[in-house]
């Protein structure tokens, strides 16, 4: 739709929407005291409107004072929890926390049949920390020396047990309350801070100290314990984005185009999930040799393949939006991917993975100028910060880091790390780079009529 032709025009024909965007609301008409018209000098009666002599307003336009008191403070951090529903978060995050702990019991004793020692030092607890993707901290002393291991194990698939927790339980209790695009988010926000606290509690009563069986001779001992702040960083984020998806509804997009927007995002980001994992679970089916040469070859031996490919399906997604991939002491990027010493095959797959993304993402850029075509708002900016801030969640939390020294019984002290996954700030600088140059051109090459 060409807006020139509307140039002099109030509002459009087809859909009677405004095209001055002229914010009455904020303005108000007041009469003026003075009876004596401005314009001619010649006196008018105090009820009147307009001057009888030469038709003069005999009102002055002034700015809504009140209005604009009220967008103040609905602005304000004091008006957001005021509207929030802090008592059906609460129930939904509690609810969400009970379910997660009967997944952690019946995991403990599963793991107490296979591995009894194990099974016997970790208590429920310790298990819905990890499934929220907790970071860990151990440490050890004894007669044998001391040292510290450093873990973030950020297995995604592990996302699965609290996501349906908080699906379920929002489902049965946050609903009803989602009547509206502003409910929604701030519900959501809600459900983020009570579920956050909820685990930054939790968390501090997982620090416990032992010894395990085989090393009280050795008077070793050992200290375990979550990392809190994380825990509430991990809870709010994935409470936040399980509660909003959930309440939000297309008709929302109307009443702000961010919400929408955001919502696109987390889409693209999705897709390109799942459109990775498809095509490199398809590739294994026929041959697994890439594995070997991703370095992760070796882990399908402890582990399921399957499990390896969701997570590898990440750091393709990552790769393909020209963010450098590293798997322990191997690092390898878009531009260091020919001169590389992996077989030509596997090549293919990482520029196959480029051209994916690239549609991908053009789609959405030409969605964009479809859908918000007459929005005066840089769209495609606002998409490439959500898209960047999404795909710096997803490189935090998948990110599989060990590293310090611990004391053993064999060794007087072992040293290693394990490093797999995105950086966090290349991730968020990258993507948002990427995105916005894509999805850009998709925006300026789609035509319509």
């Amino acid at each position: 739709m060409d807006n020139n032709k509307y140039k002099y025009k109030n509002y459009f024909k087809e859909d009677g929407r405004s095209v001055q965007k002229i914010e009455n609301n904020k303005y108000t008409l007041k009469k003026l005291e003075n009876s004596t018209c401005v314009i001619c000098n010649k006196e008018n009666n105090k009820q009147s409107s307009y001057c009888k002599h030469c038709g003069n307003n005999l009102s002055e336009v002034e700015e809504n004072n009140l209005i604009k008191n009220e967008i103040k403070d609905s602005k304000s951090l004091k008006h957001i929890l005021k509207n929030i529903n802090f008592k059906k978060a609460s129930i939904t995050s509690l609810c969400s926390i009970l379910i997660l702990f009967i997944v952690a019991l019946i995991f403990k004793l599963l793991m107490g049949l296979q591995i009894r020692e194990i099974g016997m030092l970790i208590n429920p607890i310790h298990i819905v920390m990890g499934l929220n993707l907790g970071h860990i901290d151990i440490s050890s002393s004894g007669m044998l020396g001391s040292g510290g291991i450093s873990a973030h194990l950020g297995i995604l698939v592990f996302l699965i047990a609290p996501i349906l927790a908080l699906t379920i339980s929002n489902l049965l209790f946050m609903k009803k309350e989602n009547t509206d695009a502003k409910s929604t988010l701030l519900n959501s926000i809600g459900v983020g801070l009570t579920y956050g606290l909820m685990l930054f509690v939790l968390s501090i009563f997982t620090k416990i100290k032992t010894s395990p069986f085989d090393m009280m001779q050795y008077q070793m001992s050992f200290e375990v314990s979550y990392r809190s702040l994380n825990m509430f960083f991990n809870g709010f984020i994935i409470a936040f984005l399980c509660t909003y998806l959930i309440g939000f509804k297309k008709s929302y997009e109307k009443d702000n185009i961010h919400l929408g927007i955001m919502k696109k995002a987390i889409s693209t980001v999705f897709l390109g999930y799942v459109v990775v994992f498809l095509i490199l679970t398809a590739i294994t089916l026929s041959d697994k040799s890439y594995l070997y040469e991703f370095g992760m070859y070796g882990y399908t031996k402890d582990i399921s393949t399957s499990l390896v490919l969701t997570q590898l399906a990440s750091y393709m997604w990552g790769f393909a939006n020209f963010i450098p991939l590293t798997i322990s002491s191997y690092t390898i990027s878009i531009f260091n991917l020919l001169g590389s010493d992996l077989f030509l095959n596997t090549k293919l797959i990482f520029i196959a993975m480029v051209v994916l993304s690239s549609l991908i993402i053009l789609v959405v850029g030409c969605n964009l100028k479809r859908k918000y075509k007459d929005d005066k708002k840089n769209v495609v900016l606002i998409f490439s910060l959500y898209y960047a801030l999404f795909m710096g969640i997803v490189a935090l939390f998948s990110s599989i880091l060990i590293g310090g020294n611990i004391s053993s019984i064999q060794i007087s002290n072992y040293q290693g790390a394990i490093s797999l996954g995105l950086p966090l700030i290349s991730t968020i600088i990258r993507s948002f780079l990427y995105s916005y140059i894509v999805a850009g051109i998709g925006y300026k090459l789609y035509v319509f009529e």
